[in-house]
């Protein structure tokens, strides 16, 4: 026994004290207690664990105090220590020179952290999220220069000390549901930033030289904070490697014109701000979700165009449809889109595909082929193909039938076979069975793909083919998402009864509809995307060419299930950047 290295002891519930002879195991490098509940004492001294790197408590929720000795694990790494009844670390925690994880999510008896953490210089990621009672972090934490995560979201805290500032290395920032009493108040928690419009009354305690240290942030997360334009930050543009930034659910009715500069964001999550009316202008590269913003007024920008989007979702923003053509906003971002991808030099951005999600219900005509149901077939005869050929733009307009199941996530698969040979599929989630997410009416997706992203084995010839193209709503139990990169049948269930795919459209993309002219982001009509049928002859060379080589029909037979398991495995990337960012 003094020669062991690992005790795991996970889930044993019959457990119920570790007596102090276990420091006898001076070898002893992993000790797991997880989800010990009936565990209530703890090892009074643990010093003679020299050689111990991880301890996990986390699940112990009956043991609410550490050893005093805790700080002589001089070897120790990690100390998971989630959801215990722990009012307060030792204070000899400080001399735990090595660690580098402190997890103490969903600690709600924990009232303080010591200022003893500033002594953990080797301390990279800090999870106090969940911690209800915590309302104040120690000064000294900026003093953890090597701290990379910082998570306090769903805590008690109401102000951010102002040494966070000197956390240069800091790249991930989460401060999501810590509410103030009124959105005025939470100004206090943004004092070392000095971020406040001039119009507060509460003076800061920073300049605004503090928030330009942190240039390693590339995650913040400030949603649920009931943040209201007094207390916003207004100078995002100094967070220069900032790459997903999560403001939903808050009380503003516009945003600071700066979240412009950001040129590396890529996700801004402003869900559920149902104050929210107009956008600034935002990076062309930018996935933006939407979802129930109620009161948004337009996509277009405060400098009058439609925003440049790689992704937006849009669901039951009916005001926004109500103002402007959900067919006008969906092809002037397509347009835009696609001049941005044919002479943009950027290889991180030729691998991206375009989204767009609203309320809806007809398709425009500008898509050339479509079909009533979820099936439809392109036939494509000798003469289609050339090289300004780009990819494909396809639209779908589906009904959500009854709420979704929960606990389950909700998908609509693009299967696309190729002479009747499967070739690739494409999905997009669009809810999680949450009521609050949940499409309310008719929806319609619009969706791009270039030719050489997802099918870059397939070698494109001029000569026929048929296409056909199927879109399936199917759902995934738990554990959801992560389970497709194993796929099997049995994770797999068609749910035709709860959402219907009523109508979908095909356009084979030329290089002609990329040239987007100089009106079409306010008249789609007279560009090379619009809505009107008469003029859409002449928006494809390959089409007035050769007008009666591209046909269409509708199917009634059902692609295979067996199919649909094949195709989604190779959905995995794309699933996880579009929910994940």
């Amino acid at each position: 026994m003094p020669y062991l290295e690992f005790l795991f002891l996970e889930g044993c519930i019959r457990l119920c004290e570790v007596d102090p002879g276990i420091e006898v195991l001076e070898r002893l490098t992993v000790l797991n207690l997880k989800d010990c509940k009936n565990l209530v004492h703890f090892s009074s001294s643990v010093r003679g664990l020299k050689s111990l790197k991880v301890l996990n408590l986390s699940g112990c929720s009956k043991v609410n105090k550490l050893p005093n000795d805790v700080g002589l694990l001089e070897s120790l790494e990690k100390l998971y220590l989630k959801d215990t009844g722990i009012r307060e670390l030792p204070t000899s925690t400080r001399m735990l020179e090595r660690l580098s994880l402190l997890n103490m999510e969903d600690c709600k008896h924990l009232v303080c952290l010591l200022s003893s953490v500033g002594g953990l210089k080797s301390l990279k990621d800090l999870n106090l999220s969940g911690c209800s009672k915590l309302d104040k972090l120690p000064d000294e934490l900026g003093h953890v220069a090597c701290l990379k995560k910082l998570d306090v979201s769903g805590s008690g805290i109401r102000e951010v000390p102002s040494s966070i500032g000197l956390l240069k290395n800091l790249k991930e920032l989460s401060l999501g549901g810590c509410k103030a009493q009124s959105p005025k108040s939470w100004s206090t928690i943004f004092n070392p930033f000095q971020l406040l419009l001039k119009r507060s009354c509460i003076p800061a305690r920073l300049s605004l030289a503090c928030l330009s240290n942190l240039r390693s942030l590339t995650y913040l997360n400030l949603s649920d904070c009931n943040l209201s334009e007094e207390a916003i930050p207004i100078d995002f543009g100094c967070l220069s490697l900032l790459r997903r930034l999560n403001l939903r659910k808050n009380q503003f009715v516009r945003l600071p014109e700066s979240i412009g500069q950001l040129s590396r964001l890529e996700n801004l999550q402003l869900d559920w701000c149902h104050k929210l009316r107009t956008l600034p202008e935002l990076p062309s590269h930018v996935h933006v979700t939407l979802k129930n913003c109620i009161s948004l007024d337009t996509m277009v920008n405060q400098i009058g165009e439609c925003n440049s989007v790689l992704f937006a979702s849009c669901v039951n923003c009916f005001k926004m449809v109500e103002n402007e053509s959900y067919k006008r906003v969906a092809l002037s971002l397509l347009a835009r889109y696609l001049k941005f991808r044919r002479w943009s030099s950027s290889v991180h951005f030729k691998h991206r595909t375009f989204d767009f999600i609203a309320p809806g219900n007809e398709i425009p005509e500008w898509y050339n082929h479509q079909s009533v149901g979820s099936l439809i077939t392109v036939e494509l005869h000798p003469g289609w193909f050339s090289k300004k050929w780009m990819g494909f733009a396809w639209c779908v307009v589906f009904r959500p039938l009854k709420p979704f199941p929960s606990s389950v996530e909700m998908n609509i698969l693009c299967s696309l076979k190729i002479n009747g040979q499967p070739l690739a599929g494409f999905g997009i989630s669009f809810g999680f069975g949450e009521k609050c997410d949940q499409p309310k009416s008719d929806h319609i997706w619009f969706f791009y793909v270039h030719r050489d992203v997802r099918y870059p084995k397939q070698e494109w010839q001029d000569i026929y083919y048929e296409l056909v193209l199927s879109f399936i709503p199917f759902c995934l139990g738990p554990p959801g998402i992560c389970a497709l990169a194993s796929l099997q049948l049995k994770d797999v269930r068609i749910h035709k009864e709860i959402v219907q795919v009523k109508k979908c459209g095909v356009r084979m993309v030329y290089e002609e509809d990329a040239e987007e002219q100089s009106n079409v982001g306010t008249n789609t009509k007279r560009g090379p995307l619009h809505c009107d049928d008469e003029d859409d002859a002449t928006s494809s060379s390959a089409s007035q060419a050769h007008p009666k080589k591209l046909n269409y029909s509708t199917l009634t037979a059902e692609d295979p299930v067996e199919a649909l398991i094949f195709m989604t495995r190779n959905m995995v990337n794309t699933f996880f950047f579009l929910v994940f960012g």
